[in-house]
């Protein structure tokens, strides 16, 4: 099957807040955010800026839940005029992509006029899209595989968890290795 033609999965959004909701809906399209976007600065891509993201994010919804689906039967004549398209894998793919080309800065949230707590909604969001199985990225796979593994993202074995304390204080920058972590250096 070819990645246009998978079958999309619905998302479950229920885990975003209702003022998070209102927040999605609540960009007017300003652009301030794109101005103070550091990511944006080195990639000129409106889908990866904080209001192309909640452009997709509606899209997404709307597709999903309109009520208008509810009362036409999916694929009539009346569907096909008034309700919402379907979105495709291929663009709930890109827009999870996009989702994580966010630094996370919270540069957008403090510029913006209708104060959307971005990063908080990208959190909720990037949950829901990872819960409906369009996560973690390929780019992501082997964080993921060595979190899992070693309990951290650098393939580095368990026991050496507390050397930075040995570091430290020999370089005197702490003057005890904490108490929590004396037995496990003695093994």
């Amino acid at each position: 099957m070819s990645e246009e033609k998978k079958e999309t999965q619905k998302i479950d959004f229920s885990n975003l807040s209702r003022l998070q909701l209102m927040e999605a809906d609540a960009c007017t399209r300003c652009g301030e955010c794109v101005k103070w976007c550091p990511v944006y600065v080195f990639d000129k891509k409106e889908d990866i800026t904080p209001r192309g993201k909640l452009r997709k994010l509606r899209k997404i919804i709307n597709a999903q839940n309109s009520l208008l689906l509810k009362i036409f039967k999916p694929g009539s004549f009346l569907a096909k005029l008034f309700c919402p398209q379907p979105v495709s894998d291929a663009y709930i793919r890109n827009f999870a992509r996009d989702l994580y080309e966010c630094s996370t800065c919270r540069q957008c949230h403090f510029v913006c006029p209708s104060n959307i707590d971005t990063v908080e909604l990208y959190e909720a969001i990037r949950r829901s899209i990872i819960n409906a199985g369009y996560g973690p990225l390929d780019t992501q796979l082997g964080l993921v595989t060595s979190t899992k593994s070693y309990d951290n993202p650098w393939q580095q074995p368990r026991s050496h968890r507390a050397k930075w304390t040995r570091t430290a204080k020999k370089a005197g920058r702490i003057d005890e290795i904490p108490i929590m972590l004396k037995p496990q250096m003695n093994k």
